[in-house]
């Protein structure tokens, strides 16, 4: 019996294997097995089962470390779909996809032997220095634990000359996996009415009693609430008066704050009806149908989100519920979580740990829970009767991971509808270009809610031109006068005020007023923000940071000077300037702490905050109804970024930030400080006018032949040597360009570059990037895939990003 086997580590690939006679029986797809892989032990997930095998001389799977599969057949098909598309390799797919913490893992261990080196040995500084790290642990330790103790990024050299000094000795260790199922002892009663036995003690009697008031009791539950309930539970077990056996149990995540009394369901209107309509026939179909919920912010989407979800378990299905921020959500998990029984209800996202991931990822696929919310990752879990997919906010860029296996949940979300037949809802006031542009010519199908709930007015915006004489009420000051008077007056009314400027920090970076030298990352080509609570320089791209400076390092001076500003900065000046208000801040800073955004946004919508200053997560999915005035402190910042889907951006941030404000009984008032005030992007944003911009951004894209008319794949390549990036992106660059020459149709294609990304270093490596482009997704990813064979063991050092959003 043979195996095949995608194995995470080396080269990512699919590798075959025999089987013991002893493993036959407990081999399926699904399963992850351990492997011998060249010198070591891998973890690695059955993908195939072929009947025979020309390879020979295969070796043994050494054992199986599933009792049931993590993923049947038609996840897996879904999953191989996704590997091929994104050209990312099956065994690292799977890597990504599976829940972290799980495998076996196969570290490399260095012990010292206690030898005296010889006195003829001469050993190098670097020797010397490792042999001196690994004295401090005389029962040995971990290659990598050695690594960083050295402060080296490889040992493997010196380790194989001491060794063969006799001075170490290196052996594989085998790591369980950080995660486990977690087992609980659940308590019965041996017989009822036994609390009323007369030789029980008042302890045992109060056990018996909770025993009995409580399904499925468990030890621990009793231990939370009774003094050393262990012991009386097992006394009260050798007299014959309870059971207990162990189960499984899921590790659940913590419910989100209380968001307020869930409002009775509004009568929906007739836009509301029709749309849901429209969905709950496909539902009925069992058909694929990718839909376009259309709606101005404030229309009801959620609303029409949720009936659809009620209908598909009314009728014995599953939904998925995909947001694009789990911790930026909170108010709709809230809503969900009051609509349903708890205990049909699955998350799946980043902010859970390794336990909950891996429990939430097995309650679905065993049918425990019938709706799973979560995040992009959620595409990837396995849904057993799946009948309805929504992706809320589907125009948002954390769909898409940078990292790793480069995909897009949104995209995937719309593949798997076509895996389990099932439709697609796709929801936003600010679609993404191409899913509004598949409505309209790649079958989509358009539904429109052109009003808010209850005919609510939009927000009315005024646009502050900070160019004109009276705007700025001072030199460095963020605030206008026409935003800082309309705060005052919400303050009075008693109303709240959302502040947005999309960079955290105090300022942008500090500078040398004397030489003019620019404080930058020592890893990165960009500038260091300054944080001026902690008093310190730090870069967003690899977390490298240092204490703020007094002096210049290149002339001494101590004129050092600040340019820019981000929310730290503007929170300072909103509080000086509301001395009286409640004042709070949410940036990525503040909320690092876990459940933390969730705090401050309940606190928020419990009226506890009167102005709340931040980047972008203020403006996406919150509906707070005292609410009445949003300002945003720079339009421009997004404008200016080097990309062609910059317009679109500004567009999509200004109008749902706006969208924020009037969501309750009183209108809302939206101020747009920018010194672009003619800007075709702020003026449609301005008139809440999505199809007036849609015409104005198709046109460019298809004179300039951008997505949704070509589509695009992203090559990068990356060194610690600037020298070798740059070769070897000429020589890829080169390869795809002598491709698409040999191709038959010669505008089959095009390459665009290598260049260097506005961003040319990155936590120590150089970059380059070379962009194909043309309207044939087939010959796109073999040029793609004949430039990863010209990389050859290289292939490290390049990454594949098909459909890429991030140019930077």
């Amino acid at each position: 019996m043979f195996v095949d086997v995608a194995i995470g580590k080396g080269s990512g690939d699919i590798f075959t294997y025999s089987v013991p006679r002893e493993l036959s029986s407990a081999v399926c797809p699904g399963k992850r097995v351990l492997v011998p892989l060249g010198s070591r032990r891998h973890t690695g997930c059955i993908v195939g089962i072929p009947k025979q095998t020309s390879r020979e001389k295969l070796r043994d799977i050494i054992s199986v470390l599933d009792e049931e599969p993590l993923f049947d057949e038609q996840d897996l098909s879904f999953f191989r779909w996704a590997s091929r598309y994104y050209l990312y390799p099956p065994g690292k797919a799977l890597g990504v996809i599976l829940p972290s913490g799980i495998d076996v893992r196969s570290t490399k261990w260095v012990m010292p032997t206690g030898c005296e080196p010889a006195e003829t040995d001469r050993f190098t500084g670097e020797q010397r220095r490792l042999l001196a790290a690994l004295s401090d642990f005389p029962a040995g330790c971990a290659l990598q634990t050695l690594t960083k103790a050295c402060g080296r990024t490889s040992l493997e050299k010196d380790l194989k000359h001491l060794a063969g000094r006799g001075l170490l000795t290196l052996e594989e260790r085998l790591q369980p996996p950080k995660v486990r199922r977690k087992n609980e002892r659940i308590i019965r009663l041996a017989a009822p009415s036994a609390s009323s036995e007369p030789r029980l003690t008042e302890k045992q009697r109060a056990v018996l009693d909770l025993i009995e008031s409580i399904p499925q009791c468990t030890l621990s539950l009793l231990s939370g609430r009774i003094k050393n309930a262990a012991d009386t539970v097992k006394r009260l077990e050798k007299k014959g008066f309870v059971l207990s056996e162990e189960r499984e149990i899921y590790r659940e995540p913590a419910a989100p704050p209380s968001f307020g009394r869930e409002p009775d369901p509004l009568q929906l209107n007739e836009d509301q009806a029709k749309a849901l309509d429209a969905i709950l026939r496909a539902v009925e179909k069992r058909d694929y149908a990718p839909f376009l919920l259309h709606g101005v912010t404030g229309s009801g989407k959620t609303e029409v989100y949720l009936r659809a979800i009620a209908s598909v378990l009314d009728s014995g299905g599953d939904a998925l519920l995909m947001v694009p921020e789990i911790a930026l959500t909170g108010q709709l998990i809230d809503r969900v979580r009051r609509r349903f029984d708890d205990r049909l209800i699955a998350l799946y996202h980043s902010g859970l740990s390794e336990g909950e991931r891996y429990d939430q990822w097995r309650k679905m696929q065993r049918g425990a829970a019938r709706i799973l919310i979560g995040t992009r990752s959620a595409v990837f879990v396995p849904i057993r009767d799946l009948r309805l997919i929504i992706v809320d906010e589907e125009h948002d860029a954390s769909y898409k991971q940078d990292d790793r296996l480069p995909y897009n949940a949104r995209d995937l979300a719309v593949v798997l509808g076509r895996f389990h037949d099932a439709p697609v809802v796709l929801g936003s006031a600010t679609p993404d270009l191409q899913t509004y542009y598949n409505t309209r010519h790649r079958g989509f199908t358009c539904l429109k809610l052109p009003n808010r709930v209850e005919n609510r007015p939009l927000p009315a915006v005024t646009i502050v031109d900070m160019k004109q004489p009276g705007a700025r009420r001072g030199k460095n000051l963020l605030l206008s006068s026409p935003l800082a008077t309309a705060i005052e007056e919400t303050l009075t009314r008693g109303d709240q005020s959302l502040l947005l400027l999309n960079r955290r920090g105090f300022t942008t970076f500090l500078y040398c007023g004397e030489c003019g030298h620019v404080f930058t990352c020592a890893n990165c080509s960009v500038t260091m923000t300054h944080h001026m609570s902690q008093n310190l320089l730090k870069c967003h791209y690899c977390d490298y940071s240092i204490k703020a400076p007094p002096l210049c390092p290149v002339c001494k001076s101590g004129k050092i000077l600040s340019f820019g500003a981000g929310t730290e900065k503007l929170h300072e000046e909103v509080t000086a300037l509301f001395p009286h208000a409640r004042t709070a801040r949410l940036d990525s800073d503040v909320t690092s702490k876990r459940g933390s955004y969730e705090t401050i946004l309940s606190a928020l919508y419990r009226r506890e905050i009167d102005i709340l200053v931040g980047t972008q997560m203020i403006a996406k999915g919150h509906d707070i109804p005292h609410v009445t005035l949003v300002g945003v402190v720079s339009a421009d910042g997004a404008l200016n970024i080097p990309d062609f889907r910059a317009a679109e951006r500004t567009f999509q941030i200004l109008t749902q930030v706006s969208g924020r404000g009037g969501r309750g009984r009183d209108p809302g008032r939206v101020f747009i400080q920018t010194i672009n005030p003619d800007n075709p992007s702020i003026q449609r944003a301005r008139n809440h006018d999505y199809d007036g911009f849609y015409h104005d951004e198709i046109f460019a894209r298809r004179e300039l032949g951008f997505p949704p008319f070509q589509r695009l794949i992203n090559i990068r390549v990356s060194s610690p040597s600037e020298e070798k990036a740059a070769e070897l992106a000429r020589l890829l660059a080169d390869t795809a360009r002598s491709f698409i020459a040999a191709a038959k149709d010669k505008m089959a294609a095009s390459v665009l570059g290598p260049a260097e990304p506005p961003l040319a270093r990155i936590k120590g490596s150089y970059r380059r990037q070379i962009l194909l482009k043309g309207p044939d997704t087939v010959f796109l990813h073999e040029t793609a895939e004949r430039v990863l064979k010209a990389a050859g063991r290289r292939a490290s050092e390049v990454r594949i990003d098909v459909d890429p959003l991030n140019f930077m």
